[in-house]
């Protein structure tokens, strides 16, 4: 057998990709369920509303990409690039939503303004970033990304973007005031926020996927010097 099929893992490993990726989509599907009483029980807010955060976005598209990848690794299978890449590319945007969503908490300290967040809303921002950087850490493959990776990254905010200035100008309603032509300053601080965020997004999402290519080195080399210190003692026994 050859290719995806011939593709298999340790055990131990399998057991722990399973476990953390299943857990994962997990505790990501209860809060987004969580986060949604506002407009599934209480009528408090709009779900359309809702689905214009990226936040939210980026936890959805966890939820999907991550639980394909556990598709492969119960099949014995080698994740496909394109999996592989959207799965950094889509972490990326999830750490990225909690490490902005930090920097906008401490300046509501300094300004006095009131910052109410829920727990459904701190296990996005803070707990599923955490997950993201475990897995991809932590798992081992050894698949090499294309370079175009971080500029790919970019496709999704600018489609959410679009979307997101055009449903603003209809309803006066925008989820962040960087896109918000009057809390932003208008147009051209608009598209000045947008080009920070995209180099900050493709920062990311290199910086993310040096990480996992490290990680898969480091493990790679432990693996080696485990093997070659075993050999060695087998022919040393007499």
């Amino acid at each position: 057998m050859t290719g995806a099929a011939s593709f298999r893992r340790p055990c131990r490993e399998v057991v722990w990709l399973v476990l953390l990726r299943a857990t994962a989509v997990t505790v990501a599907a209860i809060s987004l369920v969580s986060r949604a009483d506002c407009a599934f029980v209480y009528g408090t807010c709009s779900i359309r509303n809702l689905l214009g955060y990226f936040t939210i976005d980026s936890a959805i598209l966890f939820c999907l990409v991550t639980a394909a990848s556990l598709i492969w690794v119960l099949v014995g299978a080698r994740e496909p690039v394109w999996l592989l890449g959207a799965r950094v590319i889509v972490g990326s945007y999830v750490i990225l939503s909690g490490g902005v969503f930090a920097m906008l908490m401490s300046a509501a300290g300094y300004t006095g303004a009131e910052f109410l967040v829920p727990m459904s809303s701190r296990v996005l921002h803070f707990i599923l970033p955490g997950f993201v950087l475990l897995d991809l850490l932590t798992a081992e493959t050894s698949t090499r990304l294309p370079r175009a990776l971080p500029l790919i990254s970019w496709v999704f905010p600018l489609g959410w973007e679009v979307v997101t200035l055009i449903r603003g100008n209809a309803t006066d309603w925008y989820p962040y005031f960087f896109v918000s032509p009057e809390a932003a300053g208008g147009p051209a601080a608009i598209a000045a926020y947008s080009a920070g965020l995209a180099l900050l997004i493709a920062g990311v999402v290199v910086a993310v996927e040096r990480l996992r290519a490290a990680a898969v080195r480091t493990v790679a080399g432990s693996r080696r010097s485990c093997r070659t210190g075993a050999g060695a003692q087998g022919r040393a026994a007499p």
